[in-house]
């Protein structure tokens, strides 16, 4: 035999047809994963990450064996350098399909993830950390939403102790009585499937498809932002994220309250992550720019009378889009059965982004909107930044006003100068000096011109600064020193504690 000869690596594809050309992007992605159509590979492949906290990892385990009986699964059980008799334990999980890997000290919670991938045969690779525990209809659930749109990237449940508005608490006295709960909650219900511009991944379940696409985590994210880079380049490469608000799972850590984390060590993570972002994406902030979901002012959306067949909507200036989602989310709630989205922005940073979420984007000088757009065209329209940071805002008012249809409505927030910050400014004794640098334009003009426009319903609310109890009294009492013996009102105290005033106006 010849003294070059190795044995080579065979790689049986005798099987297996090549994929063919299709006619879009996404059915030659699909065709190109033809070998997860066999019987052979496992629907899903669950890896389930423990580094000690025994207990816990139990728990975990068991949830995933007793509430994934719907789905076939194969099991990979990840000892992270644990110390506490974790790999001990899962020798012992009683799951024929099971894989086990241990990992001799804990560099990373993403580290295991590069290995575990190539050993996994699934269609969807999902992971979960030993703090989770899944619920009835989990899987199922999720699945139901990702098969239901080939543009979909990530799906991701409700859960307790997370951030990003994901959280939904369910009040019960042991797990027994949780699991009760939850599936009762957990029945699918394609109306509560929201998109969204990024989700934080308490458990990640994605088709191999989009990991081979999409690719691993940065590893310049060593510990936060991670998740928000990931769904960035999901977003870019085509994929949507959808939080299904009708799937709950619970979460067994209080990350609130820094649970096993040190308060230094974290806030430097932080701010080392954001930075990170910050840079990647040229200027773009993880978390100005991406989380203005702009609660207050679009809850309107969920009471006003509006069409049901077909809305147009257009967002001026909403960053890289969530409140483009946002107002899509809302309309859908409603039982609208399609929103066109258009987006506007005066900073062509947020254009790639803003891509993504909208049918059509335009980047210009805001005085010259109307160019891009004719008047009586949107059924709904919203403007993302206050009124009075804009040069010339009554302008800018009437033009937005101009662009709606016959009752349509026009959101917009009026940032509040006389607030709390510049009270404390005036007076000499701290605050902060807004760097918006917005125009003093007093509520009882603006609304007269709005008048003068034609608007036929004003509505106005208050967007309140966070405020603790203690800053509530000595607030009070500021008020009530100035008053002297006249008394203080709400409508006192409401003013000064105001951040923006909220306008919904509707077009006669």
């Amino acid at each position: 035999m010849d003294e070059n000869f190795v044995e080579p690596i065979i790689i049986n594809t005798d099987n297996l047809i090549a994929p063919s050309v299709a006619n879009s992007l996404w059915e030659n992605r699909i065709n190109s994963y033809f070998i997860y159509n066999s019987q052979d590979v496992p629907k899903c492949t669950i890896a389930i990450q423990g580094y000690n906290r025994l207990d816990k990892t139990k728990y975990c385990v068991e949830c995933v064996l007793d509430y994934t009986q719907d789905v076939d699964y194969e099991l990979i059980l990840v000892d992270n350098g644990s110390d506490d008799g974790t790999y001990e334990y899962f020798q012992s999980v009683p799951f024929k399909r099971k894989k086990i890997i241990r990992v001799t000290k804990n560099i990373g919670s993403t580290f295991p993830s590069k290995n575990f991938r190539e050993l996994a045969l699934g269609k969807y690779i999902v992971i979960i950390s030993n703090d989770v525990y899944v619920t009835k209809n989990w899987l199922s659930n999720l699945l139901r939403c990702y098969e239901s749109d080939p543009t979909i990237g990530l799906v991701l449940p409700l859960s307790s102790n997370v951030s990003n508005n994901q959280q939904l608490d369910f009040d019960y006295q042991n797990f027994e009585e949780m699991q009760t709960k939850a599936a009762a909650f957990n029945q699918s219900d394609p109306t509560k499937w929201e998109e969204r511009m990024r989700l934080i991944s308490l458990i990640t379940i994605t088709p191999r498809s989009v990991l081979d696409l999409v690719g691993n985590f940065d590893p310049a994210f060593i510990h936060d932002f991670g998740e928000d880079d990931y769904a960035v380049r999901l977003r870019r490469a085509g994929f949507k994220l959808m939080l299904c608000k009708d799937t709950w799972i619970c979460h067994d850590h209080d990350f609130r309250n820094l649970e096993d984390k040190d308060p230094e060590e974290y806030k430097k993570g932080l701010e080392s992550g954001r930075n990170t972002y910050r840079e990647k994406y040229h200027g773009i902030d993880a978390w100005d720019d991406i989380n203005n979901y702009d609660m207050h002012l679009l809850s309107i959306l969920d009471t006003i009378q509006l069409a049901t067949e077909r809305i147009s909507a257009l967002s001026v200036d909403p960053r890289c889009g969530t409140p483009v989602l946002e107002i899509r989310n809302h309309l859908k709630r409603r039982g609208v059965k399609k929103t066109d989205s258009y987006a506007f922005t005066t900073q062509a940073k947020y254009y790639t982004d803003l891509l993504t979420v909208a049918n059509d984007v335009k980047s210009d000088r805001i005085d010259f909107i109307q160019n891009h757009y004719n008047n009586d065209t949107f059924n709904i329209v919203y403007l993302g930044e206050p009124v009075n940071t804009y040069p010339s805002p009554i302008t800018l008012l009437q033009k937005l006003y101009q662009l709606l249809k016959s009752g349509g409505v026009l959101f917009f927030k009026l940032r509040n100068v006389n607030d709390i910050n510049n009270f404390m400014i005036s007076a000499g004794i701290g605050g902060s000096t807004d760097p918006d640098m917005p125009a003093n334009l007093p509520l009882n003009e603006l609304n007269e011109c709005l008048r003068i426009f034609g608007a036929t319903d004003i509505s106005i609310s208050a967007e309140q600064e966070f405020l603790s109890e203690q800053d509530k009294a000595t607030i009070n009492g500021w008020l009530t020193a100035i008053k002297g013996k006249k008394s203080v009102s709400q409508d006192d105290f409401v003013h000064l504690t105001t951040k923006n005033y909220l306008y919904c106006i509707s077009k006669g």
